[in-house]
């Protein structure tokens, strides 16, 4: 009896080729999306784990405090395999006609032991007093710099000896509170450790560990850490929370949610393809199953032979979904390393992954088909060889009973009306396609549109400002109404900007102080409660992130501890902010000088006057003795929105695969939904109603269907988007869901479209029904 099932099986499929494809489509793209995702991830972490071993990249890092004790303890540790201090220093520097604050970084002997760096252009610095500097790789692509240049390094003009590429750099962010800033205000250098003290007027402030083996170990790096605070340091923080990496991680981070998310949501829509076509296939063909079931066939031969509908289009997809995944695995793995210029790249082949891929394409199909060859087998021969059609009798529809003036429309419209509720059944399945394909398409493009939105409210409703600037050393009034008298500046607001750490002990948390103007009206302090608020009399306020990990609320007492001054104060936090890209607290600057006793200022914001040329505002303001950087807050969101190309990028493809599974999903719905109606439409041609009107009758009750899903799918779309985007909530950032009203009408329309233009074959096929041909299948 397997042959002839075998037979029966392929000539189901070869009957409806077209629904099967469909399965096909969409378990294809969940694996390919499963493939391309989980591979591009596993690249990216073995590519950064081999530049973190490369260049024997620090496990722990202190800054301030007695770096050289510190050093030196460290080095005798068990655990430590190496220990070097170094002098890192922001100074002012200067390219060509562009000023901003740069960092210089102190290099300990021709080849560092501990944070290596790699020439890509020129050569090591040999000559350890010599004014030459090799320039980090981002700040040389940005000013165009090569070997035999030249840049001005704190007032000195100093030689340029190369670039090269650095680990702490990979993602150049000046620190954890300023993880962006455009190459016009911020760059890096690196020189002897000699050179490094002569330009920062420093000895060593850095001391910086490497592991044995450069493995991570919590156990070490929490009694370092301990040791640390107690020598003095500003700032202590692991691999993990290095700037740069945790910047980097936050993103791989993001790539590995949606490694999971996506191809689970993909694999779940292509299963739900896959049983409600088998289930329309099993409850079509029951006569026939009765009839096997009643000459001896097994249930269990049932039940394979059914599972089979599944896991031939699963085998189908997954095969060549695995392996486009994979080979798409590559190209992004090498777009996203190249974009940021990761030192390393690793491009492996992982069997597993390709393995993987089948299996769980071959299971959500599978599974899928299981429920209905499940029923099939347990179907009762006597009653399903009676026929599908049971007994009934026609009433109102749900509408025309909610909307009693739906009863007097013609006969024709009231008919399409009450086939949504006639078969539930088929109105549930299709319904299910609709929903599925919304929540498909606002995915994607609920993440696009909350990206855009939370820069647009970082950069545009927060941060008011037109510039700020920075100063070479703490500065009075007297420089900021300097600053003040500069032609188009409109309004200068002083800031004072110092490093503190929040909490004590093993919960401590290393960020910064910004002390604002109490009536500030540059920066603009987005509550959690999505109010607009303003700095506490009394206290500072926080981000949400920062929140959570020191685990207190508005109205608690922390300490504060500000290296600086040497001074720990306890702060009343005063409100929770939802900043989207900030792990700063601010406070009021009155707040600060009654608390700490000093009120200079570190940094000043910066507005225009209107029509002012900001090319030459920025020239005036960098004249300035007391002005070390200059930087524009409008080039920092230009500077985001160009390294988001690669999200975008990813996004779109799975917008494109999304519409395109949506596509799959309510095709397959539409079609299967006109195919099983084929008695019906025997029967009404029969009785004398044309075949365009029967076309149309079907149309309108399959835009019926899909209006009443519509809203559902719109709310669960929305609800697994705001799922997906809680995913990448951490300290540094926040990001709330935004789905613009476009989106969701966009979106409305676009599956409308779709499930018009599914129906073109199915209705096309309801031309070519021939009476006597159904006729004689049913008598059969």
């Amino acid at each position: 009896m397997v042959k002839p099932l075998s037979a029966k099986l392929w000539r189901d499929i070869r009957r409806q080729k077209a629904q099967f494809a469909a399965v096909a489509l969409t378990v294809f793209l969940g694996v390919t999306i499963f493939a391309a995702s989980y591979d591009s991830f596993q690249n990216l972490t073995a590519s950064y784990e081999a530049t973190f071993t490369g260049f024997r990249f620090a496990n722990l890092t202190m800054q301030g405090g007695d770096v050289e004790a510190f050093a030196a303890e460290a080095a005798a540790t068990d655990g430590v395999e190496s220990v070097q201090t170094r002098t890192v220093a922001d100074v002012p520097m200067q390219v060509g006609a562009t000023k901003f604050l740069g960092r210089v970084v102190g290099m300990p002997g021709t080849d560092s032991d501990v944070n290596q760096v790699r020439v890509i252009e020129g050569a090591a610095i040999t000559d350890p007093g010599a004014l030459v500097v090799l320039v980090e790789e981002h700040m040389a692509e940005h000013f165009g710099l090569h070997p035999g240049d030249t840049v001005i390094v704190a007032g000195q003009t100093v030689a340029v000896g190369g670039s090269v590429s650095s680990p702490e750099y990979i993602w150049p962010a000046r620190s954890r509170q300023v993880p962006f800033s455009s190459p016009d205000n911020f760059g890096v250098v690196f020189t002897t450790e000699e050179t490094a003290r002569a330009l920062a007027a420093a000895g060593p402030n850095e001391a910086v560990v490497y592991f044995a083996g450069g493995e991570p170990d919590a156990g070490l790096a929490a009694g370092l850490t301990t040791r640390g605070r107690a020598l003095g340091t500003t700032s202590v923080f692991t691999r993990d929370l290095q700037p740069s990496n945790e910047a980097l991680q936050e993103d791989l981070k993001g790539f590995q949610e949606m490694a999971l998310f996506f191809p689970i949501l993909f694999l779940v829509a292509a299963a739900m393809a896959a049983y409600v076509m088998i289930s329309r296939l099993v409850w079509a063909q029951r006569p026939h199953i009765g009839v096997l079931l009643a000459n001896g066939v097994r249930k269990r031969t049932v039940l394979g032979h059914y599972l089979g509908y599944g896991l031939v289009p699963g085998l189908i997809g997954a095969l060549p979904g695995a392996v486009a995944g994979v080979l798409l695995a590559r190209l992004i793995t090498r777009l996203y390393t190249g974009l940021l210029a990761i030192p390393v790249t690793l491009v492996k082949f992982y069997p597993a992954t390709l393995a993987g891929g089948v299996v769980i394409g071959l299971m959500a199909a599978a599974l899928a088909a299981l429920a209905p060859a499940l029923f099939a087998s347990r179907v009762q021969p006597a009653e399903a060889m009676r026929g599908n059609t049971p007994p009934g009798r026609g009433r109102p529809s749900l509408l025309e009973r909610l909307i009693p003036p739906l009863r007097k429309i013609p006969i024709r419209w009231r008919m399409a009306l009450r086939g949504v509720g006639r078969n539930p059944r088929r109105t549930i399945y299709t319904m299910l396609g609709v929903v599925l394909s919304l929540v498909l398409v606002l995915v994607s493009w609920g993440m696009i549109d909350s990206i855009e939105h939370v820069l647009d409210v970082q950069y545009v409703e927060i941060q008011q400002e037109d510039a700020s600037v920075r100063f070479g050393e703490p500065v009075g009034q007297e420089q900021v109404d300097l600053l003040a008298g500069v032609p188009g500046v409109a309004a200068v607001e002083p800031v004072l900007e110092m490093p503190v750490t929040l909490g004590e002990g093993d919960t401590a948390l290393d960020t910064a102080l910004i002390a604002l103007p109490a009536d500030t009206v540059m920066h603009r302090f987005l509550m959690d409660d999505g109010s607009w608020g303003s700095l506490p009399a009394e206290g500072v306020l926080m981000g949400v992130g920062i929140a959570r990990r020191l685990e207190v609320r508005t109205g608690d007492v922390i300490p504060m501890t500000i290296a600086p001054l040497g001074v720990t104060v306890e702060v009343t936090v005063g409100g929770l902010l939802r900043e989207p890209l900030s792990s700063v607290v601010y406070a009021s600057r009155e707040y600060a000088a009654a608390s700490f006793g000093t009120l200079p200022a570190t940094s000043a914001l910066v507005s225009y006057d209107p029509g002012a040329d900001p090319s030459l505002v920025r020239a005036a303001v960098t004249e300035l003795p007391s002005v070390s950087a200059f930087e524009d807050a409008k080039a920092i969101h230009r500077m985001i929105k160009d390294f988001m190309v690669l999200f975008y990028g990813f996004v779109g493809i799975m917008l494109v695969f999304g519409g395109a599974m949506a596509f799959a999903l309510i095709f397959n719905s539409m079609t299967v939904n006109i195919a099983e109606r084929n008695r019906e439409v025997a029967t009404l041609l029969a009785v004398g109603i044309r075949r365009t009107t029967i076309s149309r009758l079907i149309t309108a009750e399959n835009l019926v269907v899909a209006a009443i899903a519509i809203p559902i799918g719109l709310v669960a779309g929305h609800w697994v988007s705001a799922q997906a985007m809680a995913s990448f909530q951490s300290e540094l950032f926040t990001l709330d869901l935004f789905i613009r009203p476009t989106t969701y009408v966009f979106s409305a329309v676009a599956i409308v479209l779709v499930a018009l233009l599914s129906e073109v074959p199915g209705l096309r096929a309801l031309r070519r029904i021939s009476i006597p041909e159904v006729v004689k299948e049913r008598s059969s």
